[in-house]
């Protein structure tokens, strides 16, 4: 199962857990723990199953591309040397090529009919394209002089040799991939486990019976955002405010996942069991709370060897935090390599100020315009932490670090979303 090796990196914490954490430190303890997991254990899926998924393999060319010289054009291939010394009367058609045929070497003094992606018969050193020729009492004539040694073809292995790194391992696969892997004759293709995340969200308000009833809003949130990652999420829901209903729950997602994730329930309110049950099963806390906002109460725990990751209720700070902490932790999780699938910071100047307050890490979200050629940074409106319109509006999150003031025309850095 997931994190074997995770106990060594948070046992030196059990004792000395803060209270509550800068973000940096808090990225920081998550990211120790991320390098002693050991990848997922890799499986074998059809290329046609393969999308999404990470190689547990890498693939060298068995065969070059292309497999031999081929015709670029429809049109005559034929010796320039030949095409030379026939001048005004041409050379005589001998024949014709298509794509899957193998041909006979080329005879002296003759020209063969070719189609484009046709084998290049022995001999010949020249494709003419067929509009710019002209055949007369069954010879090929050249409408201009521009025959010459190799034109339109395309030479064996010009792409890839035999040998050649096409793809290494931990390179997610999308739709470019496949083709390469189908080329070489690739039926199926060694792929790291999807780890199983189940996200729970838990309260009384869910309850159909509930009489101020509210629209579950993170699960759906989160596994959509999640299943982007390439991995299984199941959505569960407690709906009641009950320790034992939220116990029960918690620990049959605990034997069947890799990975929880809970959504709300770890503040200090009476209703807000989540921390504790989690403590009653046994789980350790890596640090709990986080100086940053939104999602000021994030929290992570480790249950035996599963990763928990806590995270709070309002919409906007679930996501930011899933963000944030969730979906690194995943790339390192599933073998993707190092910046393969992570988010790179887009540069731009801010449209705006902005100053965080001393001991909090604030991220702002944010979307781009064009000024002149550059990436004008402006700050959407939020109401909150539990805004979902702002996130659709967005680009991604621009940092602000603790005591740090930003300014009109600052060249900064964003965080773009993950889609």
């Amino acid at each position: 199962m997931v994190g074997s090796l995770l106990a060594s990196a948070v046992s030196e914490q059990k004792c000395t857990v803060p209270e509550m954490v800068a973000y940096d430190e808090a990225q920081a303890l998550l990211a120790a723990c991320t390098q002693n997991i050991p990848l997922l254990a890799p499986e074998f899926v059809s290329i046609s199953q393969a999308c999404g998924r990470v190689l547990a393999e890498d693939i060298r060319a068995e065969v070059p591309r292309p497999e031999a010289d081929i015709s670029a054009m429809d049109g005559y291939a034929f010796r320039c040397a030949d095409m030379e010394k026939a001048g005004d009367i041409g050379l005589p058609l001998s024949g014709q090529i298509v794509a899957g045929d193998t041909p006979p070497p080329l005879e002296q003094g003759v020209a063969y009919s070719i189609l484009t992606g046709a084998r290049i018969p022995a001999g010949a050193d020249c494709v003419v394209a067929q509009e710019r020729t002209s055949i007369m009492n069954g010879h090929v004539h050249l409408l201009e002089q521009n025959a010459r040694n190799g034109l339109n073809i395309r030479r064996s292995g010009e792409e890839f040799c035999k040998g050649d790194m096409l793809l290494g391992r931990g390179q997610r696969l999308d739709w470019r991939h496949l083709p390469l892997l189908a080329h070489q004759g690739k039926e199926q293709v060694a792929v790291y486990k999807r780890p199983k995340i189940c996200v729970v969200a838990n309260g009384a308000e869910f309850g159909a019976t509930a009489t101020d009833c509210r629209t579950e809003l993170n699960t759906q949130l989160l596994a959509t955002m999640l299943q982007n990652e390439g991995v299984l999420v199941t959505r569960c829901v407690c709906r009641s405010d009950s320790e034992e209903d939220l116990h029960k729950l918690l620990h049959q997602c605990a034997q069947e996942a890799d990975i929880l994730i809970t959504t709300g329930g770890i503040s200090v309110g009476q209703t807000d069991h989540v921390l504790p049950v989690l403590s009653q099963m046994g789980a350790t806390c890596l640090f709990r709370r986080v100086k940053m906002r939104p999602g000021k109460p994030m929290t992570v725990m480790q249950l035996g060897q599963k990763m928990v990751f806590c995270l709070p209720g309002n919409p906007g700070a679930a996501a930011i935090c899933a963000q944030l902490f969730v979906v690194p932790f995943l790339h390192g999780l599933t073998g993707a390599k190092q910046g393969e699938n992570a988010s790179k910071p887009i540069e731009g100047k801010s449209s705006f100020s902005y100053v965080a307050a001393t001991d909090t890490t604030c991220f702002l979200p944010v979307h781009f315009t064009e000024n002149r050629g550059e990436n004008l940074i402006n700050l959407v409106r939020s109401v909150g932490a539990s805004d979902i319109l702002c996130l659709t509006r967005a680009s991604g999150l621009l940092k602000v670090s603790a005591g740090q003031s930003l300014q009109d025309g600052d060249v900064c850095e964003v965080i773009p979303f993950t889609v």
